[in-house]
């Protein structure tokens, strides 16, 4: 090939490409530097305009200049971002030439626009208001709408009215195409109103106002547009504007030279091939695509070309595609090489890997990324899934190794922008326990002293206030409440001064917008931002860039509400969540001098030692075009807009251009959010021409890893100290160890759950662990329960009237003292009512001739057992005496009393040792005495009593027979917990526990049985 001098002057060779594989920057760079001498005339490109698709590209590029020029000072040229399909970049610069034209509307102003329309639609065609949130997210979708529209050559709106009379469609497509005049009729108003230009129009007007300034006056200087495919209407009109410059210059990147005329003209028909665009812009500009030289100065390698005419081959349209075998063997003869080893030469340092799902993944490329950094070669990971990005990053975090996705992070997701978004949310409910913990918790905050009090006794389990001066009376009273509380007045006083503190912040911060209707969203943005200033007491949340990015936001939601009005503290807060998921900032980090995370686009012309392509899975990349949300798809072709398609084409140009370097490394998951996922259809037609040339086992050979496989790195790092394990491994815990004479006290319940569950027993007493409720739970029948024993305890004051209205009255207070919502209390009211009704009858034909009854009398037994003391201990709801002197021991249940059958199996012995503490004189207060029943009565919905052992088919004896029998059973349980050699298992008889006790996770049950219980407890 002779090589070409790339000379930028009237007559020479205007449009290149750079083949795909090659380092794009670094080849543009050197090249020129040699041509014009940039070594010894510095300044040679000191006046010259070059595009480049992105802002990462153009930094990049003047990098490759200066290292190029090999000059201690360079001035550089003009680099500009030129912005392309799906890119958020500025359109081109052209400023002298838009000078007197009207501004470009801001993005606050546009949405905010667009999103009062949209409120005023549905308010007009379904008499309803809609969220701001919602109006947004319409707004948004139409804004997309909109950007498509700049992004087709002509689109005319005018045509859907006639397009759906003439078609028969369902009727929500005739509410669409009304919908659809927001932006067909109703926004050239609103611009036309505001004076202003939209700025997806902008990027057009900026580019033509370029090319007529450039055809008055064109520069002496070079101008070049390197890397674009020419996507977007911009871009095309730029073009058209550089060919006819004296010294303009357009570098294609990756255009397919070996394609023939009767490939392009199928690639033509195909929008969703890599070379769609390119043909397609080439038309435009009235070229021919063998007008297109190669850059000069390119080595040609038998691996390099070969490996770009797999890929090309690959993603070649289907009806071309027919025959592979015989597609690879005409190649192949081309390069005088047999299918066999042409296919091997361009599978040479290309590896496809499935890795088992997304965490294996992400682990293997940052295995990968780390090995390169090791060996002091360069790396670039790039995928088009964000949260793979932050994955892989956070993995390297792990060795110390900083490297920040390039696309940033979404502000939510950053210290600021969090405690701006938990601020948010707090205001519109400030005694919601879990934003009081989130806040004050936040690395932002300040730390108060007694939080983790407040948190740990006072805010778990069911919400008992509104706002933060009932959560003051609440914590002031909680004893009240949970009669077996394990907080102190100490700990009670601490708590109390915690939310004396919050309640100071909000004074402090006038933000305590639960007690507006409406809130204007600028003041309430300010009120939001004052309240994280508070919490925060210094700088932190508006420092760096995050804290930048939340200035942002809040002076984005503040410009919004001037055109969505007043709104509800929710819906502000919901707004600001919103936006803040949608922004992203970036990590403030410098960037690795051999390491970088991209996206497909940023990367499309960096280079690296090591490529790693990662997320190739359907509907991740390529990502497929979803369904359209207002028009059907034969429709929009129809008004002019283009083919939702046309992104997987340039989706598609992306991977082929990083998939030609020399080391690529291709990763897709077996599967994705814990489902079954599919291999990108690139990858999957990549295997099956390989398998087409080779055998199945060299097919997996040439595509498998050529050495160690980050994949096996991964699971030696999972496996890392555990070691070879027996073939009768179990991950069941058995724990033996526990204090000398333990256990040494237990009450009659616990008795029963050291049978049903000894490692929960294990882990409060042994360990000392005690499971915490979480915030926010439902009213569980723990604590209704202490509600309806408190009641039926007041209900036996001196004084009460023993009427079923009152115990209503008084079980309705207690169930609202320990969180029960009024309106479920409301609902169930005509329940309550028949079940006391029921209990007032009961309690009027008990035989008490003994004396007044006790409740909640408190006992307890002694034993020497196993040669040291053990104490059993209960508390008897009820104690009656009759006129024999004769108790009867009575326990009220929320739930199903036990059966006998229960009772009888040995782990059912609460009122068997009930009454054996009753028959030794063990309660305060009630001497000894033969036990003459022991009844249960459930205070439920259905209430009933059942007196245990009554029935005729009952297995059980008397109360001195079943007191006798639980002794016995005592004995030989408590012993044989006090052996040494004692295995304190994990719900050993699971069909017997009714709920988990706190200790499944600790004890990894589902990791090896998979039948946690996750069930609430029916009884006491």
């Amino acid at each position: 090939m002779v090589d070409k001098k790339v000379i930028i002057e009237p007559g020479a060779q205007k449009l290149w490409s750079i083949p795909s594989g090659v380092d794009f920057l670094k080849t543009l760079a050197e090249r020129l530097a040699k041509d014009l001498d940039l070594a010894s005339k510095n300044d040679a490109l000191a006046d010259a305009i070059i595009y480049v698709p992105n802002r990462r590209s153009a930094t990049a590029l003047q990098k490759a200049l200066y290292e190029a020029s090999g000059a201690k000072v360079l001035l550089p040229p003009d680099i500009r971002p030129l912005g392309d399909l799906s890119g958020a970049e500025a359109p081109p610069s052209a400023e002298s030439a838009l000078a007197g034209r009207p501004e470009t509307m801001e993005p606050a102003e546009r949405l905010g626009r667009l999103g009062r329309l949209v409120t005023q639609f549905y308010q007009m065609a379904y008499k309803t208001n809609l969220p701001p949130s919602s109006a947004l997210a319409a707004a948004t979708e139409l804004s997309a709408l909109l950007e498509q529209a700049a992004l087709s050559e002509e689109v005319d709106w005018g045509q859907l009215g006639s397009i759906v009379e003439s078609a028969e469609l369902a009727a929500h497509w005739g509410n669409s195409v009304e919908f659809l005049k927001i932006i067909a009729e109703d926004w050239p108003r609103q611009l036309a109103e505001s004076g202003k230009v939209d700025p997806l129009i902008q990027r057009l007007v900026a580019a033509n106002a370029m090319a007529e300034e450039w055809k008055r006056n064109p520069p002496d200087a070079p101008v070049i547009i390197a890397g674009s495919t020419g996507a977007t209407p911009a871009g095309k009109v730029l073009m058209r504007a550089v060919l006819d410059l004296p010294k303009g210059m357009i570098v294609f990147p990756g255009l397919d030279q070996s394609a023939d005329d009767e490939s392009w003209a199928a690639i033509r028909e195909s929008v969703a091939h890599p070379q769609n665009t390119f043909i397609d812009t080439l038309d435009a500009l009235e070229i021919n695509p063998a007008d297109v030289a190669t850059w000069p100065g390119i080595e040609s390698n038998i691996e390099g070309e070969s490996r770009r005419r797999i890929i090309h081959e690959a993603l070649a349209p289907a009806e071309q595609t027919a025959d592979w075998r015989e597609t690879l063997t005409r190649i192949a003869s081309d390069s005088d090489l047999d299918t066999a080893e042409f296919t091997r030469h361009g599978l040479s340092g290309l590896t496809v890997l499935q890795a088992s799902d997304e965490a294996a993944e992400a682990q293997s490329a940052a295995l990968l990324m780390r090995e390169a950094l090791e060996d002091k070669r360069s790396a670039i990971f790039v995928t088009p899934d964000a949260g793979l990005a932050r994955r892989v990053s956070a993995l390297l975090r792990r060795w110390d190794i900083d490297v920040p996705p390039s696309a940033g992070q979404p502000l939510g997701r950053t210290p600021a922008g969090s405690l701006i978004g938990l601020c948010a949310a707090w205001a519109v409910d400030p005694g919601d326990p879990v934003l009081i913990a989130a806040v004050m918790r936040h690395p932002f905050v300040t730390p108060l002293e007694g939080l983790a009090t407040l948190e740990k006794h006072f805010l778990r389990g069911p919400r008992r206030w509104g706002g933060l001066s009932e959560l003051y009376e609440s914590v002031k009273t909680r004893h009240e409440i949970e009669p077996y509380h394990k907080f102190d007045g100490s700990e009670q006083d601490i708590a109390a001064r915690v939310v004396e503190t919050l309640i100071a912040y909000f004074d402090e911060a006038s933000s305590d917008l639960s007690v507006l209707d409406v809130v204007d969203g600028r003041e309430g943005a300010e009120r939001i931002a004052a309240l994280a200033g508070v919490v925060s007491n210094s700088p932190l949340p508006w420092a760096g860039e995050d804290g930048r990015g939340a200035s942002q936001l809040l002076e984005f939601v503040g410009e919004l509400s001037q055109w969505l009005g007043e709104m509800a503290p929710a819906s502000l807060a919901d707004l600001m969540n919103t936006q803040s998921a949608q922004m992203t900032v970036s990590a403030g980090m410098d960037e690795h001098p051999l390491l970088s995370i991209q996206g497909p686009l940023e990367a499309r012309l960096l280079s690296a030692d090591r490529i790693i392509l990662s997320g190739l899975n359907e509907d991740v990349w390529p990502n497929r075009a979803g369904a359209d949300a207002f028009l059907p798809r034969h429709f929009r072709a129809k008004i002019g807009l283009n083919d939702p398609e046309d992104r997987m084409g340039l989706s598609a140009h992306d991977f082929a251009q990083l998939a030609c370097a020399p080391e690529v490394w291709a990763l897709y998951s077996a599967r994705r959010d814990d489902a079954p996922a599919v291999a990108s259809r690139w990858i999957w037609r990549l295997q099956t021409l390989v398998r087409g040339a080779l055998t199945e086992d060299e097919a997996a050979e040439m595509l498998g890893p050529q050495g160690a496989s980050p994949l096996e790195w991964s699971r030696i790092i999972q496996r890392q100290g555990i070691g070879d394990l027996p073939d009768d491994f179990s991950a069941e815990p058995r724990p033996t160890k526990a204090p000398d004479g333990w256990p040494n006290r237990l009450s009659v319940t616990r008795v029963d759950r050291l049978q049903r569950d000894p490692y929960s027993m294990w882990g409060e007493n042994v360990l000392g662990l005690s499971p915490l409720d979480a915030m926010n739970t439902p009213l569980g029948p723990a604590q209704r329960g202490t509600a309806i024993h408190k009641a039926l305890e007041d209900l036996e004051k001196e004084g009460a009237p023993k009427t079923a209205e009152h115990l209503l009255e008084i079980l309705e207070h207690e169930l609202a003292r320990v969180g029960e919502q009024p309106a479920d209390i409301a609902s169930k009211r005509a329940v309550w009512r028949r079940t006391c009704e029921w209990y007032i009858g009961w309690r009027s034909e008990r035989v008490t001739g003994g004396g007044k009854s006790k409740l909640e009398v408190s006992g307890k037994l002694e034993r020497v057992i196993a040669g040291e003391t053990f104490t059993l201990s209960a508390n008897a709801d009820r104690v009656e005496r009759d006129a024999t002197g004769a108790i009867t021991i009575v326990d009220f249940k929320t739930g199903s009393p036990p059966t006998d059958a229960a009772i009888a199996t040995g782990l059912e012995q609460q009122m068997p040792l009930q009454a054996l503490i009753a028959r030794e004189g063990g309660y305060k207060g009630v001497d000894a005495a033969q036990v003459a029943a022991m009844e249960y009565v459930a205070f439920r919905a259905k209430p009933e009593s059942r007196i245990v052992g009554e029935g005729k088919k009952s297995p059980l004896g008397t109360p001195d027979e079943m007191a006798d029998e639980a002794l016995e059973g005592l004995f030989k349980l408590i012993a044989a917990y006090r052996e040494p050699g004692a295995v304190f298992l994990s719900a050993p008889r699971v069909q017997f526990v009714k709920y988990d006790n706190g200790f499944n996770r600790l004890a990894r049950r589902d990791e090896w049985a998979g039948d946690t219980n996750d069930g609430e407890n029916g009884g006491d």
